[in-house]
């Protein structure tokens, strides 16, 4: 016979109160501040909804592109949907920052039936200015080429329009006329503000920009671009939804 004892916690409530401290010795972590006025702690939500569980399409691509990105799988989920929530718009994909195609592909296979342009140097991080950038120096994640993420399109069946070279300065010819979603992961301040200053104007009603690297421990050069030019866009909103991106939704028709 099983028998009641109160004096025994209840399991749950061991567990919450376990959480509970763990999530406040996390959030409790400083990171050295390397630009004065953009302090970093561990950022760490409380919701525990995992969405991208019960989304099979997803999680079968993503099993597939997860070694061509360093995007975490959060912000890889995130893409998807905003991908699939600008499908009925006109428009193209963009990326800027493509590394070995990662995210490229997860947006591609969200919209096939979309054009998706690549720009990248292939020859890693570009435009690093140290007026404005903290820990990147230029070159970083140069290990990587077009014909890699050639290769993971085309095992995932999916087709891409690849530009090599310096954008926009080399490849602005291949920017569609009208965007739908970018993606920007560029990790430097020069090349975040060149690059959604071409894109913005081309961005539909309804559009999206999508920043990498906003709010992440050295890339402070890129939330320092996102903070001063696009908190008050006139044509449009910025959210910072606290897993490192910031998106810019269009609310007015482009020029």
């Amino acid at each position: 016979m099983v028998t009641s004892n109160s004096n025994v916690p209840d399991f749950l409530d061991v567990l919450r109160s376990e959480r509970r401290d763990l999530l406040a010795r996390l959030r409790a972590t400083r990171f050295p501040v390397v630009k004065p006025g953009y302090s970093q702690a561990q950022v760490v939500p409380h919701a525990t909804y995992a969405p991208w569980l019960d989304d099979a399409p997803f999680m079968k691509v993503y099993e597939v592109i997860s070694a061509n990105t360093l995007v975490d799988i959060y912000r890889c989920y995130e893409l998807t949907t905003l991908a699939r929530q600008v499908a009925s718009l006109p428009g193209d994909l963009v990326e800027v920052g493509v590394w070995r195609g990662g995210t490229a592909a997860l947006l591609a296979h969200a919209v096939p039936e979309k054009n998706i342009a690549l720009f990248d140097t292939f020859s890693g991080v570009a435009k690093a200015d140290a007026a404005y950038d903290t820990l990147y120096k230029g070159g970083e994640h140069a290990d990587t080429d077009r014909d890699i993420v050639t290769r993971l399109f085309d095992e995932l069946g999916l087709r891409c329009a690849i530009h090599a070279g310096m954008f926009p300065d080399d490849t602005l010819d291949g920017l569609p006329g009208r965007i739908s979603l970018a993606h920007i992961d560029v990790d430097t301040y020069l090349s975040a503000k060149e690059s959604f200053d071409v894109i913005w104007p081309r961005v539909v009603q309804g559009g999206m920009v999508v920043f990498d690297d906003y709010g992440f421990w050295g890339c402070e050069g890129v939330t320092q671009f996102v903070n001063e030019d696009c908190s008050g866009l006139a044509d449009g909103v910025l959210i910072h939804n606290l897993n490192g991106h910031a998106v810019a939704i269009k609310t007015s028709k482009a020029n």
